[in-house]
């Protein structure tokens, strides 16, 4: 009885579509996008970072060492915490839910 695979022939077959170097320049473009919005996002987060604990409109990295607030720099993030809170009890309903991955669900599905 032979088998469909008992021929080793068809395996050295490395041959490709040309699409290949369509997918491959598709894929270069959406990398270096990502690339380049995940420095917006790291900047984004340093700006409101300084913002928050030193005052200044600046994307400079400071250290939150030295920041002005002392011991008061504690309470930024808990002041982050109830704001969110309040958007997610009082704003929308598709900011609720256990993260991204709902919250793009309910964007997209439009609940």
């Amino acid at each position: 009885m032979k088998t469909h695979h008992s021929n080793p022939e068809h395996l050295r077959d490395f041959t490709t579509d040309p699409r290949v170097l369509l997918v491959a320049a598709i894929a270069v473009v959406v990398a270096t996008a990502g690339l380049f919005a995940g420095i917006a996002l790291l900047k984004l987060i340093r700006l409101a970072t300084n913002i928050a604990y030193f005052g200044q409109f600046s994307l400079a990295d400071l250290k939150l060492e030295n920041t002005p607030l002392g011991l008061a720099a504690v309470l930024v993030p808990v002041i982050g915490a109830l704001i969110i809170g309040l958007m997610a009890r009082y704003g929308s309903e598709k900011i609720r839910g256990h993260g991204i991955p709902e919250a793009i669900e309910a964007i997209l599905l439009g609940r």
